[in-house]
């Protein structure tokens, strides 16, 4: 099956985002990034064709996750990790995000970042127009995209 043939209509664009983190959702983010990968080595042996015998089944890796936000959004979420801990540390929290990608005439993706723990705060201010924002790294485990993952899940999910 391949993709639809479009006339017209609404694609995914960042009015369609909602972003929840801890089942709370958030507004105030400009920016998320995230990416997962899975690193395969193809294995050669003797013979005069020098052509891979095989590959690895490969170790799978999820990138940082990076949100930019606006100070307040970004204390807020703090706090409220805080708040799910000793009411003080953020940084042993572990939550989920929720990433969903809404528009009528398209298909919805639901993006599942899962098991994540707070582990950089960047701030960078500077005289200006805007508004002062912040960059958060996140770490998470896995990624399912509409339930589907990058790595095997064939005996289980880890």
């Amino acid at each position: 099956m391949s993709d639809e043939v479009r006339v017209n209509g609404n694609l995914h664009s960042w009015g369609s985002i909602t972003v929840k983190i801890a089942e709370e959702a958030y507004y105030g983010f400009t920016a998320i990034k995230y990416g997962d990968s899975r690193e395969r080595v193809k294995a050669y042996g003797m013979g005069r064709h020098h052509a891979p015998r095989g590959r690895s089944r490969g170790k799978y890796t999820v990138e940082p996750v990076t949100l930019t936000g606006p100070k307040g959004s970004v204390q807020q979420l703090r706090k409220a990790l805080a708040d799910q801990g000793d009411g003080v540390s953020y940084g042993d929290v572990e939550f989920q995000i929720v990433v969903q990608y809404i528009e009528p005439d398209d298909t919805p993706i639901t993006v599942d970042i899962e098991d994540c723990v707070w582990i950089k705060n960047t701030s960078s201010e500077e005289e200006g127009a805007d508004p002062l924002s912040e960059d958060i790294e996140l770490d998470c485990m896995k990624i399912r995209r509409n339930g589907l993952v990058l790595f095997d899940e064939s005996e289980g999910s880890p």
